[in-house]
């Protein structure tokens, strides 16, 4: 057929259906493409975008009644063309995507759809630029070029409408898509007799029957009280014996475990063909799945609710489980992100509980011998020194509230410092390649800055003066860099595992370390974990302005992932195998200070250091790899250090004198938890300082 010939001639850029559907294009990639509408789903509001649906037919799909799926998100209602029966799309940089083990399109931000009323094409060889109904400013570009025009005349005008629907099903199609009930549904919702759309993870994998039929277990953390009541006999899903580790029993097969959360969180589905095939070609045990069409009624003990997903008798071969894909947050529907939140804290929760059940057993002997030896030790009291004793202790335990609550916003200190206007000719000597962020905050010195800080609160009918554990406070300083840590620069950047739930919240936090013991810890050198690189690093500062005859202070401050970003304008990155990061960071931490590492190198402080950091130095490896805390600014030994009154501190550089230059450095002050209940330490950190590399 000569004519068809023309399909073949394609406007350049643009697909065919067919190649889609044939997987030429992998879900995720963008493509071109023009086809008419033969089917369209009413206009609906979802959580965020407005959405519809069109089909599309072209010359290579005109013998299939369906054509492809093109689901539209749009922001606004306005942003959706208005549409007529057999009207003509041409889609640039719309998504393929598998949804519901079919092939669709899914539009995202870069999508522009062009609509051409088909009742106004002309005949070719005229142009059908006349057609075009009216865009909005986002798909006016790209320009349809001439050649687009006169292929949407030839392609509608040769178009084999024979199992095109008519104009009649069409609109009766799109009435009946708005009457629609929704039927998605949270498991803790769900009732007997009725149909659901569920998202769901699979928290047992599938098992498979010889006559086709699966049985799976899945949860969406959420609890319906006509569910299974699940106790798992393991909390520890890395063994599969008992929880305190007595058993040596070898881990049980996938096709037995369970992943599923405590209680009664879980519904068991039973899938028949062709549902089943698709669970053993796409689901595994932990994936998050959807299932369409789910009937819920009572098991066959009709004691517990159970789903069914059968053969869709109108459309046999339509698959009702399809995986659901985790990395496109672009596109991920709120449900599931909800969800993954919802499995985030029920995660949380199960590795607390794990933890408390394995301390209890070597805590519980101590804790109980120490409360027997402390009975027997201790003097018997009268009545009088009883009631005394807990007069005493109701009103220290109300100080120590009153104190902990307030000390994070404590307004004024007795350690304030009179402000003071920045002493321009001393900071215009100091490091210029060194800028940092506006401040109204007046300059102030270490020593200062290290001073306690009392509050004076009322307790009963008396004021008192109490200690603050820490402020939340700002300072601008001058000072210069005397000593780093990690010793070896490699190790300024850590990695974490990337997780399915980092997109959840935010990474920083006001510790200063986005890195959870458990992403942080193991798995470095495995190659099938995707990991990510953030600074984590400190400084010991030295005040460049000490009082007349003293020794000039000294205090670590902590560089997190953020600081560690604004301070070297580069991104973390492994540094033992990224060459160019590592040397691109050397020389610009040279600016910041100076010969300080061939100072250490030369007084032998790598050897000293690698045995003193793992009890005294922030952000430090230990023999074990592990980081090590920040010091306990408050303590004796690092009061002694950070002054800089030690022995060992006024006659560390001896061998070589440090030569850098002093800078400019905004410090914030602020608390973080020692561990202990109700117990706080004080932690200084780096804040808006940035090396200009010139």
């Amino acid at each position: 057929m000569a004519s068809k010939q023309e399909e073949g001639d394609l406007p350049q850029g643009f697909v065919r259906l067919r190649d889609v559907l044939d997987q030429k294009f992998v879900p995720g990639h963008m493509v071109n493409v023009i086809g008419s509408i033969i089917d369209t789903q009413a206009l609906f509001k979802t959580s965020k975008d407005w959405k519809t649906t069109w089909s599309l037919m072209d010359w290579s799909v005109e013998d299939e009644c369906y054509g492809v799926k093109l689901n539209i998100f749009r922001p606004l209602e306005t942003d959706i063309p208005q549409i007529a029966y057999q009207d003509v799309v041409v889609l640039h940089r719309v998504k393929v995507q598998r949804y519901g083990g079919n092939i669709s399109f899914i539009t995202n931000h870069q999508t522009t759809i062009r609509v051409y009323e088909s009742s106004k094409i002309p005949r070719p060889p005229e142009s059908a630029s006349v057609a075009l109904r009216p865009c909005t400013k986002k798909d006016e570009r790209p320009e349809l070029t001439e050649e687009i025009h006169h292929y949407v005349a030839a392609f509608y005008h040769k178009l084999d409408k024979t199992n095109v629907p008519s104009e009649e099903v069409f609109q009766q199609a799109a009435r009946q898509s708005a009457n629609v009930k929704e039927k998605f549904s949270l498991l803790q919702d769900v009732q007997a007799e009725r149909f659901y759309d569920l998202i769901v993870r699979v928290v047992r994998a599938p098992h498979f029957d010889f006559d086709n039929k699966a049985t799976l277990y899945v949860s969406d953390y959420t609890e319906n009280p006509a569910f299974h009541d699940h106790i798992p006999e393991n909390l520890d899903a890395s063994q599969d014996g008992d929880v305190y580790g007595y058993t040596s029993e070898e881990p049980a097969p996938v096709a037995e475990r369970w992943i599923a959360p405590e209680g009664k969180k879980s519904l068991q589905v039973t899938c028949w063909e062709p549902h089943s095939r698709a669970l053993q070609e796409d689901v595994k045990l932990g994936s998050w799945i959807g299932l369409k069409n789910v009937q819920i009624r009572l098991g066959h003990d009709y004691k517990y609710l159970e789903g069914f997903v059968r053969e869709d008798r109108t459309y046999p071969n339509r698959i009702n489980v399809y995986p659901l894909n985790l990395d496109d947050r672009e596109n991920m529907d709120d449900r599931l992100t909800a969800a993954l939140r919802r499995q985030q804290a029920a995660d949380k929760e199960k590795k607390k509980v794990i933890k408390d059940i394995k301390s209890a057993q070597v805590a519980g002997q101590k804790r109980k011998a120490s409360k027997v030896q402390a009975i027997e030790d201790q003097p018997a009291l009268n009545a009088k020194q009883r009631r005394a004793e807990n007069r005493a202790k109701k009103k220290e335990e109300k100080a120590r509230q009153n104190v902990v609550s307030a000390a994070a916003v404590a307004p004024g200190t007795k350690s304030d410092p009179p402000k003071q206007n920045p002493a321009q000719d001393v900071t215009l000597a100091g490091n210029r390649q060194i800028i940092c962020e506006k401040s109204n905050v007046g300059l102030t010195t270490i020593e200062s800055m290290l001073e306690p800080s009392f509050m004076k609160i009322k307790i009963d009918a008396d004021t008192v003066e109490v200690q603050v554990p820490f402020v939340n406070k700002k300072y601008l300083t001058f000072v210069r860099v005397v000593d780093f840590s990690p010793s070896c620069i490699e190790d300024f950047a850590v990695s974490r595992k990337i997780t399915q739930y980092q997109d959840l919240s935010d990474s920083e936090n006001s510790g200063g370390s986005s890195l959870d013991e458990d992403e942080s810890s193991g798995g470095d050198n495995d190659p099938t974990v995707k990991r990510a690189w953030e600074w984590r690093f400190s400084l010991l500062l030295e005040d460049a302005l000490p009082a007349d005859g003293s020794s000039p202070a000294r205090v670590w401050v902590a560089v997190n992932n953020g600081a560690g970003q604004c301070l070297t304008n580069l991104d973390a990155d492994d540094l033992r195998k990224n060459r160019k990061c590592r040397y691109q960071l050397q020389d610009i931490m040279h600016i910041l200070w100076g010969n300080l590492k061939e100072v250490k190198a030369a007084n032998g402080e790598k050897q000293q250091a690698s045995k003193q950091e793992v009890n005294s130095r922030p952000g430090s490896r230990g023999s074990n790899g592990n980081r090590t805390q920040m010091p306990d600014l408050d303590s004796d030994e690092e009061k002694e250090e950070a002054s800089g009154r030690g022995k060992e501190s006024s006659s560390r550089w001896n061998e070589i004198r440090l030569v850098n230059k002093p800078f400019t450095c905004p410090i914030k002050q602020y608390g973080v938890r020692t561990g202990k209940k109700d117990e706080w330490m004080r932690v200084f950190a780096m804040d808006g300082v940035r090396i200009k590399d010139v």
